[in-house]
């Protein structure tokens, strides 16, 4: 998930008096605070969501940790599942996951959208779960792209054939490649993606590693984890 920021609980009020203040990104918060707020999460496993897409007509990636792993990098504990789609695929996506509930997720606001309702111009993320009872089980990320081409959120001059941006594992489950993954978790750093960036360097391909350093120097120039991917290119 992204790091928004916990300002608001899930009906719209603030939060009460006790919790961490809402400066604290959702990703950073205790455990207890982020379940008194907006519920528990418990993510599908990529197999479940290769059942759940099964036959869908739009394409799809599982992203973030996940991804990571199953591109090479070492298997750890996931807070939550990831999954990409296309933007312009949405109204497929809700379709698909009709019996599912979707909220808007948006700066630590959560806004349930009901059949009928329009996305929020400029939203991105989506939370979805069976019910008000039950976890959370997606957290659901809409992708810009154009023509056959994806593009970097973040800046549009980034841009994979969308053919490039992922791969099928030998279960047959869709990933996102690492390379964008890593340029996602470029921006927060946080403790976990230091983790998955260090366990990923070995598994990146040439182009993958040449992808994330002109991706960086676009977005991120004085990021640290350029010098550790140039010094990468030099050992080659």
């Amino acid at each position: 998930m992204d790091a928004v920021k916990a300002s608001t609980t899930a009906d719209g009020n603030s939060p009460g008096a006790g919790l961490t203040p809402s400066t604290v990104p959702i990703n950073d918060l205790p455990k207890d605070e982020f379940r008194a707020l907006y519920g528990p999460w418990h993510g599908l496993a990529p197999a479940e969501v290769a059942t759940l897409l099964a036959g869908c007509p739009f394409r799809w990636w599982i992203a973030g940790g996940w991804a990571i792993e199953a591109g090479g990098g070492r298997a750890r504990r996931h807070e939550d599942t990831d999954l990409a789609v296309l933007r312009h695929d949405l109204a497929s996506v809700r379709a698909w996951l009709s019996r599912f509930h979707l909220w808007e997720a948006h700066d630590g606001t959560l806004r349930p959208l009901r059949p009928g309702d329009d996305i929020t111009p400029e939203r991105e993320q989506l939370w979805m779960r069976r019910d008000a009872y039950g976890p959370w089980l997606l957290d659901i990320v809409l992708s810009p792209s154009v023509d056959d081409e994806w593009i970097y959120k973040r800046d549009e001059r980034i841009r994979l054939p969308l053919d490039d941006v992922g791969f099928v594992d030998a279960e047959q489950i869709s990933y996102m490649r690492p390379k964008i993954v890593l340029l996602f978790k470029a921006k927060h750093v946080r403790k976990k993606d230091e983790a998955d960036f260090a366990t990923a360097l070995d598994g990146l391909e040439d182009a993958g590693r040449e992808f994330l350093i002109r991706a960086l120097r676009l977005t991120l120039p004085a990021h640290p984890w350029l010098a550790t991917l140039e010094s990468r290119r030099s050992r080659c």
